[in-house]
């Protein structure tokens, strides 16, 4: 079970294609043009950073050393681009803080060896931002006098914090916008591991598509991969051939929007900001935001304060923003995202309130029921009504 933080906050990756269910979704098958202004206040990026507090203060914070770990591309566009830019955000927070990061770090020894250079090179704060538990827990045990904070870990450390995003609260929003513009009624999902994080993203992204379009389904694809831009070209063109007109994705190269541009089609990033890249396919994409839970963690160790344990955060908590939503996207979208938006925040809108079918026909969540804010990092490992694709054993 995951916990939330003790205050409130404001604002893991067999390189085989599953090539018989590629085919599958070939044999299986066989935007508008609204000219309208646009404005929804979620259509907003935060890149800048507003001046800190601390900055009209005077603090200096030299001697406090951060060193995150990535483990792709500061430049990949999507999650580490999304990490180094909430590490910005945090240092601009922190006048004077030193600030370092490494790039292309995998999981394993290398990343081990990554967390005992940063700790040699003194660092105070160390940030490992995919799943480096296994990684890092021994260099963290050995250095109980620096502090570890890692993406979806779950092991309890003095010294270690875990953190995880609430994925479906943004992925809900970009259902919506594929379920609206998609004619075909047929919307390509590829996935990297059938890990619970990515599977309910993909669950909460089929019920916002299903909200405005009952008659969409989502062909979801396993990839086993967080990045390989072959891999993930033959899944988009056979989705694209299977007749998807819109494809979301939670694997990480642009051959997605590439696809779409040439097929007439939409594409949804994840973590991306694609809208100059292919702007006439571009669509939506949550953003995530992690500088908030950044700069509470800093802020806490400085007071003698931190907290060991989990931390879990969507739009109320400030970890979830959107990039600027594509030109086909019409008024009436951006209406209903502004609405389910608000509803999530002040907890008028649920998204996995039932009754909710998998897409076995089974009940998996019941009418009356749900599943705790807290508790959903725990799910899922079932897949709901209007996915067409199964969990991978294993």
């Amino acid at each position: 079970m995951l916990t939330m933080h003790k205050r409130p906050r404001h604002h893991f990756r067999l390189l085989t294609v599953l090539l018989l269910a590629l085919s599958m979704l070939a044999a299986a098958c066989g935007g508008s043009d609204s000219t309208e202004t646009k404005t929804s206040a979620t259509d907003t990026e935060s890149t800048e950073t507003e001046p800190a507090e601390t900055e009209a203060s005077g603090e200096d914070y030299s001697d406090f050393k951060v060193v995150m770990i990535l483990d792709g591309s500061a430049e990949d566009g999507g999650w580490n681009t999304t990490h180094l830019r909430s590490g910005r955000k945090m240092e601009a927070n922190f006048p004077g803080i030193d600030f370092s990061f490494v790039e292309e770090i995998e999981p394993g020894q290398p990343a081990t060896n990554a967390f005992q250079d940063a700790v040699d090179a003194g660092a105070d704060l160390v940030i490992g931002t995919t799943f480096y538990q296994f990684d890092m827990m021994d260099v963290a045990d050995e250095n109980p006098e620096v502090y570890f904070l890692t993406w979806a870990g779950f092991e309890p450390q003095p010294n270690v914090g875990h953190f995880a995003q609430a994925s479906e609260d943004g992925r809900y929003m970009d259902g919506i916008v594929a379920g609206s513009l998609t004619k075909s009624n047929i919307i390509g999902y590829p996935v990297g591991f059938p890990f619970e994080e990515v599977n309910r993203a993909l669950n909460a992204f089929t019920l916002g598509a299903r909200e405005v379009n009952p008659d969409a389904e989502v062909r979801a694809v396993y990839l086993n991969t967080w990045f390989d831009p072959a891999i993930e070209q033959q899944a988009a063109e056979a989705l694209a051939n299977a007749g998807a007109d819109v494809i979301a994705h939670e694997v990480g190269s642009q051959v997605y929007a590439t696809v779409m541009a040439q097929n007439d089609g939409y594409v949804i990033g994840y973590t991306n900001d694609w809208s100059d890249f292919e702007p006439e396919a571009w669509a939506s994409s949550l953003l995530f935001d992690w500088s908030t839970y950044y700069i509470e963690q800093i802020e806490d160790i400085l007071a003698g304060e931190f907290e060991a344990g989990n931390s879990y955060g969507g739009l109320k908590e400030g970890w979830i923003e959107f990039a600027p939503y594509g030109p086909d996207v019409t008024q009436e979208t951006l209406d209903l995202i502004d609405e389910r938006v608000a509803g999530i925040i002040d907890g008028t809108f649920d998204i996995f309130a039932g009754p909710i079918m998998d897409n076995q026909g089974n009940i998996v969540i019941a009418e009356g029921e749900t599943i705790a804010f807290g508790d959903r990092g725990a799910c899922c490992q079932w897949l709901v009504e209007g996915i067409v694709g199964e969990i991978p054993a294993g």
